[in-house]
């Protein structure tokens, strides 16, 4: 089931917001945490952002203090972590813990979970390895990896750091070898670019920009997201003309892709450079995506992941994140 589309003017995507918030907070725990308590760090990790974006501070902050008290390791790390969150996109995981926790002072959290992601920093290229392993040239680092880190430096005043993100994506864009067709996603430090890869893991190396299938159509969003946010800190313009090139390829994206959750992203990138530009161009693309995902919304509140029709909190909390984005721009 879905929402109708009967909100007045871009009110709509408030409401949707709201609605999304409202399911969420019905899953606030007694004793302060979130959902289900096996699951530990991937059922809360966005949760503080999502909250905070709705003006829910109490129910934000007290999610905040369980995750002191019950999710933050003596290194850094955050915590419990199942199985199943702990491959190559494991710090993306906890930069969405560093920014909500940071968003609302709690910066123990913040920036001790700062530290903790600096270890996985390749000082050489600007990046972050995707893997919770010894550094080695071989290892791989992937875009949505390193924009997540990139945006968690941000927020806590990391500028060099966020810079060096900066240049390891212009060194991304500058390999591609059919661009804005595909991106690739994926880089090492001993092989570069990483175009050849078993197409069986399509799906972390490749974005078509004609796809009809489930492809990763985040990567343009939070790197130009990631980008002009970086152009808002430094005052760079070239941060924000590389933004603009990672959006690129979302002008001529399938209808496919832009149905899809993983369009949110985008959403967020787009409104910020309408903000940023006053180009039009980038408020239709938001409202595109914002759209979209009104129309994928369940009667509930919820979302679910992609080829699901069963509701998933992670997926709710980080579309009533991008909602906000949107709604605040246009």
């Amino acid at each position: 089931m879905t929402v109708p589309n009967t909100a007045g003017g871009d009110r709509r995507f408030r409401d949707a917001r709201d609605r999304g918030c409202a399911f969420l907070l019905d899953r606030l725990r007694p004793d302060g945490g979130f959902g289900d308590v096996e699951p530990g760090l991937s059922q809360y990790y966005k949760v503080p952002a999502a909250l905070a974006a709705c003006g829910e501070t109490g129910a934000a902050n007290r999610l905040c203090s369980w995750i002191r008290e019950n999710g933050m390791l003596p290194n850094g790390d955050f915590g419990p972590r199942p199985v199943l969150i702990r491959g190559y996109g494991y710090t993306y995981y906890n930069s969405w813990v560093i920014k909500g926790a940071h968003r609302l002072g709690h910066f123990d959290l913040s920036q001790r979970g700062m530290d903790f992601l600096m270890t996985f920093r390749d000082s050489e290229t600007g990046g972050f390895l995707s893997s919770p392993a010894e550094h080695d040239p071989l290892l791989q680092q992937d875009l949505w990896v390193v924009a997540g880190c990139g945006w968690s430096a941000l927020y806590t005043g990391r500028i060099e750091v966020a810079r060096g993100a900066g240049r390891w994506m212009r060194t991304l864009m500058e390999a591609q070898p059919d661009y804005p067709s595909r991106l690739y996603g994926v880089y090492s430090k001993e092989q570069g670019l990483q175009v050849d890869h078993d197409p069986k893991e399509a799906f972390r190396y490749v974005l078509n920009q004609d796809a009809e299938r489930d492809e990763p159509f985040y990567n343009p969003g939070i790197a130009g997201g990631f980008l002009a946010q970086l152009h808002q800190a430094t005052g760079e313009k070239k941060w924000l003309e590389l933004a603009r090139e990672y959006l690129r390829l979302a002008e001529d994206a399938s209808d496919y892709l832009y149905s899809l959750v993983r369009a949110g992203k985008l959403g967020w990138a787009a409104s910020l450079l309408y903000t940023l530009t006053s180009e039009e161009k980038y408020r239709e693309m938001a409202v595109r995506v914002g759209d979209s995902l009104i129309a994928s919304q369940s009667a509930e509140g919820w979302w679910g992941n992609v080829g699901e029709t069963s509701a998933n909190n992670d997926i709710t909390a980080e579309m009533v994140y991008w909602l906000d984005q949107i709604y605040q721009s246009v």
